[in-house]
């Protein structure tokens, strides 16, 4: 084998185990696990067909040749789903995913003459492809050349990327910048953007001493294997680990508080939060709690470990959601939004306010408003 069958081949085996990986260990809600593991097979059989052809295997298993070509008009699709589920907590499919999902399914039918074809049919029009594999793009096996079904596939990728990037950098502006998932989604956003922009470039910049084919297959096996790499020291995203949990683990207690000793930094810690409204900022961090208190960050950490049975983020989260409270009742904030409340207590996010909010009272604030309006 040579190194570009080397590569696809590698790539291939990162994406079994990573599918293995997402199907018994990843956790999380159900389209968007489904959604993840749709864009690795989408990923991985895209690979393994380009590993046979790389190989010249693609004279054993004719059958197979041009089936990784409706996954690879998928793997936008799915790229698109899984930005959704991670930004925007997509739960479920809608009418307009209908409607994509019958781009590749219209691509099948339009190769089934094709995929119908004897074996011996197949190995003779291969025969000749396989000499000159740039011939593979210029082939026509169904209605549309397979030229332009790879513009259309670039191209598809290349807005799906771009979007995802707008979106990534318009969400970093509500949410810490240290969330692991939308950091992973931003790079992955922004290597495939990479990946469609060079595609295309290559397509449109074709000359008789530049073999496409193989280059492209050179750069989806990079491309593959780098992103699968890093998805393995992506814990929160691979097994869907919350960092609220990553930081639980990390933090069992190393100390042993005396009762009084529990007793006397809640009541330090409780006072604070009446007496100040820093927290209410959105850039408010431990740091400046620990501080005030006088304590090390990471002592800080164990102590409200070990008197709350909480993190830090949980913490300030339910006292951010007991000032929402309070003053959603007052008449000053009553013209406010839900978003424009969620700002007033330190959340970046509608959709964090929304979840903590909750968790603390049963109700969304929408709900809560009603509530209040009926009493």
């Amino acid at each position: 084998m040579d190194l570009s069958s080397v590569v696809s081949l590698v790539g291939t085996s990162f994406g079994l185990l990573a599918i293995l990986i997402a199907i018994l260990k990843k956790r999380g809600d159900f389209f968007k696990k489904t959604s993840f593991l749709v864009m690795l097979i989408c990923l991985t059989y895209y690979c393994f067909i380009v590993f046979i052809i790389d190989s010249g295997k693609a004279l054993q298993f004719p059958h197979l040749f041009r089936t990784g070509s409706p996954f690879f008009y998928l793997l936008p699709i799915a790229i698109l789903w899984v930005g959704q589920a991670y930004l925007f907590d997509k739960k479920k499919l809608k009418r307009t995913d209908f409607f994509l999902l019958l781009i590749p399914f219209i691509h099948i039918l339009e190769n089934i003459p094709f995929y119908l074809q004897g074996t011996a049919q197949k190995i003779s029009y291969l025969e000749s492809l396989i000499v000159d594999r740039d011939q593979i793009i210029y082939a026509n096996e169904g209605l549309l050349p397979t030229s332009i079904h790879f513009v259309i596939q670039l191209s598809f990728g290349l807005i799906v990327s771009a979007y995802l990037i707008y979106c990534t950098h318009q969400e970093k502006t509500k949410k810490d910048s240290s969330n692991a998932e939308i950091s992973w989604l931003k790079a992955l956003a922004y290597v495939f953007l990479a990946f469609y922009i060079i595609g295309i470039s290559l397509l449109i910049f074709d000359s008789q001493t530049l073999q496409i084919h193989q280059m492209a297959s050179w750069l989806f096996g990079i491309m593959l294997v780098v992103q699968l790499f890093f998805l393995f020291f992506r814990p929160e995203v691979l097994y869907d680990i919350k960092e609220s949990e990553k930081e639980k683990i990390s933090m069992t207690p190393i100390i042993s508080l005396e009762e009084n000793e529990v007793n006397q930094y809640r009541l330090a810690i409780e006072e604070y939060f009446k007496i100040n409204d820093d927290f209410l900022n959105t850039e408010f961090r431990q740091q400046h709690l620990a501080e005030h208190l006088n304590i090390p960050k990471n002592r800080l950490s164990q102590i409200i470990n070990q008197v709350f049975d909480k993190n830090f983020n949980q913490l300030i989260n339910e006292k951010r959601i007991e000032v929402a409270i309070e003053r959603l009742e007052s008449k000053a904030w009553r013209n406010l939004t839900i978003e424009g409340v969620a700002q007033m207590v330190g959340f970046k996010s509608r959709t964090t306010f929304n979840k903590a909010f909750q968790e603390k009272t049963g109700l969304t604030p929408s709900q809560f408003r009603k509530q209040m309006a009926k009493a």
